[in-house]
């Protein structure tokens, strides 16, 4: 196999999953490469010739046999650079071989090679058919994906100004719904004037998307953005579901698992991204089967690739607006569709609570936040900050790394009620003129 990164990988965190060769790019034994030919078919590839390419949606799974394939990124400037190079008795792919979403990297035979192409069926029958197989495999898919997203590899650019609620609004958006990105940051970024020259865009219009192929996205909406970024799945208003999920929180993901695993055919509708609010959390240290705690979002991810896993489709910035309950089988309204299914399962969760105090709509989204995750943490870095609530959430934030230059914890409950005590109220009053604030979970 070749090193991914042999210039740096001297220099690589033993945390990221390039350090992680072994795991991250496995080599099959003789003996499961020959069960995984099972499911496949033999196929000669010549040299140069793409296998898949980025944009594309349902490829398949490719096994090498003999020869190598290249897997390429691209560039700032649209030019394709190899990023690793799969040989003998390793394999393409990575999450987005669980979903009909568009694929991020391109695959192209470095030479004449010989394969062994696995169908998208097939390649499921093969995860749920050989477990000692599938389970290499997962753990290979999975740790692709967060190397993509911490190298910021097949994902799009983000430009705006780093501490502007729209730009944290898209960023938390691809964040939590596990998609690679780079920011590049118009307050702090001394290149971020040219890149703006080159595309032709005013500071009015940030911020802004450049996906591949160059196409610019200017503020999109959660929908736009999903769609331009390929995440979305054509729904068939013909098919009818066995069981339908509204709302992709632990409930949700928990619920599609358990009846994708029973081989009923499952829809889960989300509206933003998958984890609700627990995919939020820095850390839980009362779940279940995790004693030493687990971030909200991976616990978010690992849910959503089980459910994946077993076939379960997610569909992500689908808000669901109606219910009609006359008839069977139920019908689901998603904007202009109507979505048909058997069984409804309603995990729609909750909603943050909104303290009555001036200026505050004014500061929603740019200065107030509902979580304290890293990249809170990060945009407040070295900022006075006040932690408004007495729940779990607000007790992590003061503890959130990197640490700000003075933490005032307010611990002001609103279980209860949503009136603060008059002296607290001046105080987060005055706050919210002068610093960043985060608003816990209540």
């Amino acid at each position: 196999m070749v090193d991914p990164y042999p210039t740096m990988a001297g220099d690589l965190d033993p945390a990221d999953p390039y350090a992680r060769a072994a795991q991250t790019f496995p080599c099959l034994s003789e003996e499961m490469a020959g069960r995984v030919a099972r499911y496949g078919s033999p196929e000669h590839i010549e040299g140069g010739t793409f296998l898949f390419e980025r944009g594309q949606r349902s490829v398949d799974f490719f096994l090498v046999v003999d020869g190598a394939i290249e897997m390429l990124d691209m560039d700032a400037h649209g030019a394709s650079t190899v990023f690793t190079t799969h040989r003998a008795r390793q394999f393409t792919g990575e999450m987005d071989l669980f979903n009909e979403r568009k694929v991020l990297v391109s695959s192209r035979a470095a030479g004449n090679t010989r394969v062994v192409r696995v169908k998208r069926g097939d390649f499921k029958r093969l995860v749920a058919g050989e477990p000692d197989i599938g389970e290499v495999i997962m753990r290979a898919l999975i740790l692709r994906r967060v190397g993509l997203i911490r190298h910021g590899q097949g994902g799009v650019v983000l430009i705006g100004p780093g501490h502007g609620a729209d730009t944290l609004r898209l960023q938390r958006f691809m964040t939590r719904n596990g998609y690679p990105f780079q920011l590049l940051d118009t307050e702090r970024n001394p290149d971020a004037g040219g890149f703006l020259e080159c595309f032709d865009l005013a500071s009015h219009q940030l911020p802004v998307l450049i996906l591949a192929g160059q196409e610019v996205l200017r503020n999109p909406s959660s929908l736009q953005l999903a769609d331009g970024l390929g995440l979305t799945e054509t729904l068939d208003p013909d098919k009818v579901y066995d069981v339908a999920v509204v709302g992709a929180g632990p409930s949700g993901l928990a619920a599609a698992v358990y009846a994708a695993s029973e081989g009923l055919s499952t829809l889960v509708l989300e509206s933003t991204a998958p984890g609700g609010q627990a995919g939020t959390s820095s850390k839980i240290e009362n779940y279940l089967g995790f004693p030493t705690g687990i971030s909200g979002q991976a616990l978010a991810g690992r849910a959503q690739s089980q459910a994946q896993k077993f076939g379960a489709r997610l569909a992500i910035a689908r808000t669901v607006t109606g219910l009609d309950c006359s008839r069977l089988p139920y019908r689901l309204r998603v904007g202009e569709l109507a979505v048909q299914t058997r069984t409804v399962v309603v995990a729609t969760g909750a909603r943050y609570r909104r303290l009555d105090l001036e200026n505050y709509a004014k500061f929603e989204g740019q200065g107030i936040h509902y979580a304290a995750t890293s990249m809170e943490a990060q945009l407040c870095a070295g900022d006075d900050v006040v932690v408004v609530g007495g729940a779990n959430s607000a007790g992590q934030a003061p503890t959130c790394p990197p640490p700000c230059r003075t933490t005032w914890y307010s611990a002001l409950s609103t279980r209860r009620t949503s009136r603060c005590i008059p002296s607290a109220r001046s105080r987060v009053s005055k706050a919210m003129r002068s610093c960043t604030s985060w608003v816990g979970r209540t």
